[in-house]
């Protein structure tokens, strides 16, 4: 989520590849050079106020001497960045307006370790310590198969929180090392937390009950921009929030009293106009008048009403497609690419079979749950020609979805979207979340485009049902 797994980006903003190689002009604040490199790509990551919703997500190019350039207009006088290169690693770094950060990259071992020049240096390694032991893939995965338990996570967490604190000891300045400190303890917070509510949620308790959380929310001043940045500022409201999240309608209502009663600061009231129109229109949906609630809604949303009416259009979109998708009507049709880069079309591959269709991603910690439920369900009918099973991945990331399937060596076809098909793929059928199930009928038709998942007892017995016909 990746990192990338439930954030709204923005696109680049610079095609690096095209960039001078002068490091001081055309506003590069990161040379960046990777010993040996194998590798011909990355991606940075900058959001100037911690707003995931709002952050620019820039690819650059490795040159053949492995060297990349990174340049944007930073909204401050600094900011810190991520830095991903596919097959060496995730990393931190802190860019100074005017300035160009020299950075390289050397294998030492196993691992990648960065080294740092110029002013700033003793910063940069703090901020690539401070990234890569907080960063939250390390405590899940979306891969059952290569999880920890709670209690593992936990220790973890701890070694990793102390580690970080021992690296604020080599900032030289009093006023950055103050701001670090503070935003280690918070990030600390909020890691804790999303590792007691992953317990609850494995207990099937609620979080909110939990008296270590109870305990971690008090007090936090939801209007620090530092607790935006760590995602505590939501966690805190949202900790006041008694409504059931599961009407999204009436928790997104109650959010919104929330936000006039307690929300000073401009930024954090923008994510909370994202925020609440990612829960109610594109994850989930309320219960009652949906007209009604987006009145309110974009009443409520002022200066960030444009963003609003997007996710509006969007959920609006979301209900034509599910009219268009209901059960009985022709499945929309799709090219799908197979592992070997063919390209066929999905109405080819009913043949005259009940067809069981998995909507998934390698990045996807729920879709990957349900992978050997999905194996059983093969299993079992196995012998049966009457019903088929077809997983379709809309990775971007072709590669990280040949591994996976390398690694798993599924026993039923695998297809990927690709490009426009993708897009198109998702918007006639109306999904704006994974996992997704479908059911199509042997004729071709739709038996039902928001099926049970593997998981749910209730997909053995639709499936017999069907096949006993």
């Amino acid at each position: 989520m990746k990192k990338q797994n439930l954030v709204c980006v923005l696109c680049s903003l610079f095609l690096l590849g095209l960039l001078s190689c002068e490091t001081k002009n055309n506003g590069v604040l990161l040379e960046g050079r990777i010993i040996d490199s194998p590798t011909t790509e990355g991606l940075v990551t900058y959001s100037s106020d911690g707003n995931i919703f709002n952050s620019q997500m820039t690819s650059f190019e490795i040159d053949n001497q492995g060297t990349f350039l990174y340049a944007t207009e930073l909204d401050g006088e600094s900011g810190d960045v991520t830095i991903e290169i596919d097959g060496i690693g995730y990393f931190g770094a802190h860019l100074v307006k005017g300035e160009t950060l020299k950075m390289t990259l050397v294998k030492d071992g196993e691992q990648w370790r960065p080294q740092f020049e110029g002013e700033y240096a003793d910063v940069n390694h703090f901020v690539n310590e401070f990234t890569q032991c907080f960063d939250q893939m390390l405590y899940w995965s979306p891969d059952p198969s290569e999880s920890k338990s709670n209690v593992e996570y936990r220790q973890l967490l701890a070694e990793n929180y102390e580690k970080v604190k021992k690296a604020l000891e080599t900032l030289k300045n009093a006023d950055i090392r103050e701001h670090y400190a503070r935003m280690t303890e918070s990030m600390n917070k909020w890691l804790t937390i999303r590792l007691i509510m992953d317990s609850c949620e494995n207990d099937d308790s609620n979080y909110k009950l939990n008296a270590e959380y109870r305990e971690l929310v008090k007090g936090i001043d939801v209007n620090d921009p530092i607790n935006l940045r760590t995602n505590m500022a939501y966690t805190a409201l949202n900790s006041l929030n008694t409504v059931d999240d599961t009407d999204a309608y009436a928790s997104g209502l109650r959010l919104m009293q929330l936000t006039d009663s307690l929300v000073t600061y401009p930024a954090l009231r923008t994510f909370m106009v994202q925020m609440i129109g990612q829960q109610c229109f594109v994850y989930s949906e309320g219960s009652g008048d949906s007209d009604a609630f987006i009145e309110k809604y974009i009443a409520w949303s002022a200066a960030d009403s444009a963003f609003a009416k997007s996710q509006v259009a969007q959920f609006l979109e979301k209900q034509k497609s599910a009219q268009a998708t209901q059960s009985g009507a022709l499945a929309p049709d799709v090219n799908l690419t197979t592992p070997d880069g063919k390209t066929v079309k999905l109405s080819s591959l009913i043949n005259g079979k009940f067809t069981y269709i998995d909507v998934w991603a390698t990045w996807c910690g729920p879709c990957c749950k349900e992978i050997p439920f999905m194996e059983k369900l093969v299993v079992k009918y196995k012998d049966n020609p009457k019903v088929q099973y077809l997983s379709i991945s809309i990775d971007q990331n072709k590669d990280a979805w040949l591994k996976k399937l390398e690694k798993d060596n599924p026993q039923w076809p695998q297809f990927i979207l690709q490009g426009e098909d993708e897009s198109r793929f998702s918007k006639d059928w109306g999904i704006s979340g994974i996992p997704r199930f479908i059911m199509i009928n042997p004729d071709g038709t739709i038996y039902d485009a928001d099926a049970s998942r593997p998981s749910d007892t209730k997909t053995t017995e639709i499936i017999d049902e069907q096949i006993s016909k």
